[in-house]
């Protein structure tokens, strides 16, 4: 068993949640933590029980909660089978090999550095896995939403992308129910042998790929998860920003694509710009603009707008997809200009209509 699965065992026995975190190992020495670096003993900072599970020479990986949430009795449990666990799950000078204590240290790692205001870009010298994040690789990350329904567990989620993908693969825990997965890029050799090599056929595959992943995941699991997918990266230089690339492709899926799993970061670049725009800004242009926003409230308005902007702006494309006749479609186009005194057929009307949809999705989430 694992770091990840033992603590959502221990978490079922306890009834409370146990929260990932990364201390600054000066910190903790600062705070009292243990010069020996002895696993399990806890240290309470700020009113929070803390655990450490892991040291490297730079931070210590802990478990958090609340004193008030457990007994004496289960904070010694928690304790003891850390201390048992450790030597079987923790790297070792004999055990360079062991892949998964090696991605939970690379894990830690990357949260600390997602915490940083300027991040490390480099993989150090130190991780056994460092050689192996030097070849190209495709990025996913993968999120669930899904509170009330059993967590993934990291050896069944990996062994299940393996079958998929084959070993060429790491699975990496970011945070709680988060994971980065690197793909061998050697996985898209086969896509390209059937399709001219583009930037744009490229970008197909990797969709296909993420659907791949996704039916995959969708036929084990219940629940509600979504994946960004990024194109092929050196995970030694960019791991930091390609993950932060995903976590905002994901932010931006959420709000704009809600009706989507398959979250791809070239697809965003006006829901990046509008995202960007301060919140103030935001509501001012809202209470300024003369558009009625209730024509977003109205489902099959907002599915039309939104399939005639995907299908750029083409009314028979956009009528065939919708599965209504040409007239019907050229029928709600003029309810729409009868209610905003805009003409979505209009380059300049559409153009200021898909940015106010666009200000409503996020000022309607806020």
């Amino acid at each position: 068993m694992n770091m990840i699965d033992l603590r959502h065992r221990i978490e079922q026995i306890i009834d409370a949640p146990l929260i990932e975190n990364s201390i600054p190992l000066h910190k903790w020495l600062e705070l009292g933590g243990n010069e020996s670096r002895q696993i399990g003993v806890p240290l309470v900072i700020d009113g929070v029980r803390c655990w450490p599970w892991a040291f490297s020479e730079e931070y210590v990986n802990v478990w958090e909660i609340e004193p008030v949430s457990l007994q004496d009795s289960e904070s010694q449990l928690i304790e003891l089978l850390l201390q048992t666990a450790a030597n079987q799950i923790r790297p070792s000078q004999g055990d360079k090999d062991n892949e998964e204590a090696a991605v939970l240290e690379l894990g830690a790692w990357l949260r600390a550095q997602l915490k940083e205001e300027i991040p490390q870009q480099m993989i150090p010298e130190r991780f056994v896995l460092k050689k192996r994040l030097s070849e190209s690789s495709v990025p996913f990350l993968l999120s669930s939403e899904s509170r009330t329904k059993p967590h993934m567990q990291y050896q069944k989620l990996n062994k299940l992308l393996k079958s998929y993908f084959g070993s060429d693969l790491l699975l990496i825990p970011v945070e709680e129910q988060e994971w980065l997965i690197l793909v061998g890029e050697s996985q898209l050799e086969d896509l390209r042998q059937v399709s001219e090599e583009s930037r744009e056929a490229e970008r197909a595959m990797l969709d296909d790929l993420g659907q791949g992943v996704y039916e995959l995941i969708a036929n084990e699991w219940v629940g509600n998860f979504h994946i960004s997918v990024a194109q092929p990266v050196i995970p030694e230089q960019s791991l930091v920003e390609v993950t932060e690339l995903l976590r905002e492709t994901l932010i931006l899926g959420k709000i704009f694509h809600v009706s989507e799993q398959i979250h791809l970061p070239w697809t965003f670049h006006l829901e990046r710009l509008v995202y960007s725009i301060p919140d103030k800004q935001r509501k001012q242009f809202m209470a300024r603009t003369d558009i009625a926003m209730g024509i977003f409230n109205d489902p099959e308005t907002l599915s039309t707008l939104e399939t005639f902007f995907q299908l750029d702006c083409n009314v028979s494309e956009t009528a065939k997809r919708l599965y209504i006749h040409r007239n019907t479609l050229l029928y709600r186009m003029d309810k729409i200009k009868q209610e905003t005194g805009l003409d979505v057929r209009s380059f300049k009307d559409a153009v200021l209509v898909k940015l106010t949809l666009l200000l409503y999705k996020v000022t309607k989430r806020k």
